[in-house]
């Protein structure tokens, strides 16, 4: 009874404690790869921003302009902008009826969104309140359930990222894809822009650490994908994992991260100010939404 007792007594102790529970350093050990030259410590948050009720269940995350970030929720049409500095909506634009809508890019005034199904809404950013969306459909489907919406400047390209399936009609498709989507064309390309394989984080971390991993006990379905400003990564979330892997634009991995469920419960989005900070979104579980800032760090 009195080693029961013991045991019980040091597992509250790392309950109520400042300390990371054992299994979070076991987490960082075994899935921690920072990247070489730009990197980001997740346990350090540099802020935090409790959104209003309106963006509980805050999905898409992009930045807009200055300290102002678009936002939207899971189910509503609408658009807010988010001002960082004031700490408040500053805006909102309705753009549709309502959804499952999953992810959002601003690109030269105009916001492009992406439902669940891979279908596309865009429209001008202006001073009204109400707007009408142009829908581009997509041969993606609900099975493929499209989580995150990134952006390639380069190719003028929106990326859409699988969190389910990522077969199209007879083409099977091992791994999470991201597809893309030429605006310059209007062309949905039906050739994965990049796959990313539980084995190819498997192998990525045997590499860098010089350990067995067991294939497994990986799990990765990704939520957000954004692109970084600065050495032009892109940065991929998974909710269902508690990870963040970045990858080149071949889909190579370069980095891992385990995110603390302590510290983002349930991250949507990503997106990164001009400057390199990173922004994330979490759902708020019953309670408030909100975005969680990180410093970016140079070696």
């Amino acid at each position: 009874m009195f080693i029961i007792s013991a045991i019980l007594w040091i597992g509250q102790l790392f309950v109520h404690s400042g300390c990371e529970r054992p299994y979070r350093n076991l987490a960082d050990s075994l899935y921690l790869v920072p990247g070489k030259d730009i990197f980001y410590d997740l346990k350090k948050v540099e802020d935090k921003h409790f959104l209003p009720y309106v963006l509980e269940e805050i999905s898409g995350l992009s930045h807009y302009s200055g300290s102002i970030v678009a936002a939207h929720n899971d189910e509503e049409g609408r658009l807010f902008f988010y001002d960082l500095d004031k700490r408040e909506i500053v805006r909102a634009i309705r753009f549709y009826n309502s959804g499952d809508y999953e992810g959002v890019e601003i690109v030269n005034k105009r916001a492009f969104l992406v439902d669940s199904d891979g279908d596309i809404y865009s429209f001008d950013i202006t001073e009204e309140r109400e707007v009408k969306a142009e829908k581009m459909e997509t041969p993606l489907s609900k099975s493929n359930d499209i989580e995150g919406l990134g952006y390639d400047p380069d190719r003028n390209r929106l990326m859409l990222l699988c969190k389910g399936d990522s077969d199209i009609e007879d083409e099977k498709v091992k791994g999470q894809a991201v597809y893309g989507y030429d605006l310059d064309q209007k062309d949905f390309k039906k050739k994965p822009e990049f796959t990313i394989r539980e084995k190819d984080i498997k192998d990525f971390l045997e590499g860098a650490n010089n350990h067995a991993y067991d294939e497994g006990k990986i799990t990765f379905h990704p939520s957000g994908i954004a692109l970084h400003p600065i050495h032009q990564k892109w940065y991929i979330i998974a909710s269902v994992g508690k990870l963040l892997l970045v990858v080149d634009k071949s889909g190579q991995i370069e980095a891992s991260y385990p995110i603390s469920p302590r510290i983002l419960s349930q991250p949507e989005g990503i997106c990164f100010l001009p400057n390199g900070d990173m922004l994330i979104s979490s759902e708020g579980e019953g309670d408030r939404g909100y975005i969680v800032r990180y410093k970016m760090k140079r070696r």
